[in-house]
């Protein structure tokens, strides 16, 4: 039975007659059962070329309705304007099957194929042995509430969804699961992505559930405007989404937001433009996902697994309000980086920092730590308002600007040995380890600010000689064994600090300093043990001392030449 559909005719000029003459084909929307031509659906009868023919007669605006059975099928071609609502289930069958390869990449079988199409949308219960759907040429089309299954045995399997030179595409209420096998080895994968998208644009796929294919979740090549929402995308055998790159550098505008990345292989989310052109802008917000246990085979660890996001060469990226947990890499890696927002993101592993950063925010995030790996140099690196435990920072990096601002660091033990200038104000910093809580051996310049510091078992902080420009004022600093020690920098300047040293020490010294160059101390309150020192000076040098104010304890100058004492 064909069945028709009135639409429009409530904007008919009013009369009987007006609407007769408008009752032609535009005004009517048919739906054709492939059962009235000759379509069986009992699984064993080769259905192909009854519901193609049902296609072929069909007009734009019509929907070929498949109802409930098990319709065996090779490939159908779409047309443009021709609806497919599958009630039933397409079973692919194939005289023989076809692997993926680098030369080829897409199947001379699909389950569906359509090319130069435009203008349908598809709601399908399939089970394919090659693609479910291949697009190429075509725009505006919908796949909804669809239930696409591949072959999940297969070592080399092509995609799920194919999208070639296509525009205006929504994925929405769609699974597409096991095209592919799972991922055997840690140290390799085969292929076999859920939904794959190359150099084609205007793409969102929404309410998705994509899982237990073989390489990625969703893979994005050379396509801008590619937005993947509110999506489960779990247990695949690379990345959950993977960003990758042309020639032609048109990547741009990309919103990954409220999904759901957990079990993959590989990252959360990929976006690698491995190159030597400088960081391309793309545009990019990856907000409000949830990441949990990427980057593992079978429980064994790979290579990969950032748990928020990988980011490389790229600029203009905003990664806000994500959660990550249990995931084998860190939950941030940033190389070669322009402009990156990092805020209000939780997770318990690291941000890692890799090569040139131009300029980096991480605002109000919870992190375990941050690492900067030892080719670092950036140009601006503002840190605020976040949970750490630590900052990692090797010997010789280079950071322009580096500002740790409000932060609370859990268990820090930090290493300023870098060209560069830096700035630490009104951070909370607990130290519980046996090396100094801040080591300053070498900066431009070093303003240390209104930081809380307690460091339980080792000095807070030490300044070698080498440090340049180094003011520390209004300070609250507890520490055992010393608070501040000056190994002789040119001009420290210290000021306005509130210094107690601890009971647990050996000894209860809040400053100390060794040949003094021209040392600064004014204004500062120092708490030690009664009649012990809590400010010694030894060597040769010169410091001025300015309405220091000793609460408990001496001062003890062993050959230091100060120039004025005000106590």
């Amino acid at each position: 039975m064909t069945y028709y559909l009135l639409i429009g005719w409530l904007l008919a000029v009013g009369s009987p007659a007006a609407l007769a003459l408008d009752m032609d084909t535009r005004d009517l929307v048919k739906t054709w059962n492939v059962r009235d031509h000759h379509a069986k659906g009992d699984g064993q009868t080769d259905d192909t070329e009854a519901i193609q023919a049902t296609i072929r007669m069909a007009h734009p605006g019509d929907t070929v309705w498949i109802p409930k059975g098990t319709y065996k099928v090779s490939t159908l071609g779409l047309r443009s304007g021709v609806h497919i609502k599958a009630d039933g289930t397409l079973k692919q069958h194939l005289d023989r099957t076809e692997e993926f390869t680098k030369e080829r990449q897409n199947s001379s079988a699909p389950l569906f194929r359509g090319k130069d199409i435009s203008d349908l949308s598809l709601s399908l219960n399939a089970q394919a042995l090659h693609e479910a759907i291949y697009l190429s040429g075509s725009q505006r089309v919908t796949i909804y509430r669809s239930q696409l299954h591949g072959d999940s045995t297969k070592l080399r399997s092509f995609a799920g969804i194919l999208l070639y030179k296509c525009s205006d595409i929504t994925i929405e209420g769609t699974t597409v699961a096991g095209f592919g096998t799972d991922r055997r080895h840690t140290d390799r994968y085969q292929p076999g992505t859920g939904i794959r998208i190359l150099e084609s644009k205007e793409v969102t796929i929404q309410a998705a559930t994509i899982s237990h294919n073989g390489e990625n979740g969703v893979f994005i090549h050379a396509s801008p405007d590619v937005r993947v929402l509110g999506s489960t995308i779990s247990h695949n055998g690379m990345s959950g989404i993977q960003v990758a790159f042309g020639t032609s550098g048109v990547e741009k505008n990309y919103r990954f937001e409220n999904n759901i990345l957990h079990g993959n292989a590989s990252d959360a989310v990929d976006i690698n433009n491995r190159g030597s052109r400088e960081p391309l802008a793309i545009h990019a917000s990856i907000l409000h996902n949830d990441s949990k246990d990427n980057g593992f085979v079978k429980g064994k660890p790979t290579p990969d697994g950032s748990g928020i996001a990988t980011l490389v060469n790229v600029s203009q990226v905003t990664v806000i309000a994500n959660k990550a947990m249990g995931n084998n890499r860190p939950a941030v890696y940033m190389e070669d980086c322009g402009e990156i927002l990092v805020k209000d993101n939780e997770a318990d592993n690291q941000v890692e920092l890799v090569g040139a950063l131009n300029s980096l925010s991480l605002l109000s995030n919870t992190f375990s730590n941050i690492t900067f790996i030892n080719n670092v140099h950036a140009r601006y690196i503002c840190m605020e308002n976040n949970q750490l435990t630590t900052l990692h920072m090797p010997n010789g990096i280079r950071i322009d600007s580096l500002l740790v601002n409000e932060n609370e660091l859990g268990n820090a033990s930090l290493n300023v040995n870098l060209k560069g200038s830096v700035q630490l104000v009104g951070n909370r910093i607990v130290n519980e380890g046996k090396n100094p809580a801040l080591l300053l051996v070498r900066a431009d310049a070093v303003h240390l600010a209104n930081n809380r510091i307690v460091s339980n078992r080792a000095p807070a902080l030490i300044v070698h000689a080498t440090a340049a420009d180094v003011l520390v004022e209004e300070n609250t600093i507890r520490a055992v064994n010393t608070c501040i020690i000056d190994q002789g920098a040119q001009h420290l300047r210290i000021k306005g600090n509130k210094l107690t040293a601890m009971d647990a020490g050996n000894h209860s010294l809040t400053f100390r300093s060794k040949n003094p160059q021209g040392l600064l101390l004014a204004g500062n309150e120092h708490t030690g043990r009664d009649d012990r020192p809590v400010i010694y000076m030894e060597g040769k040098g010169t410091a001025q001392m300015d309405a220091e104010k000793i609460i408990r304890g001496t001062v003890e100058l062993d050959g230091v030449n100060v120039a004025t004492s005000n106590l």
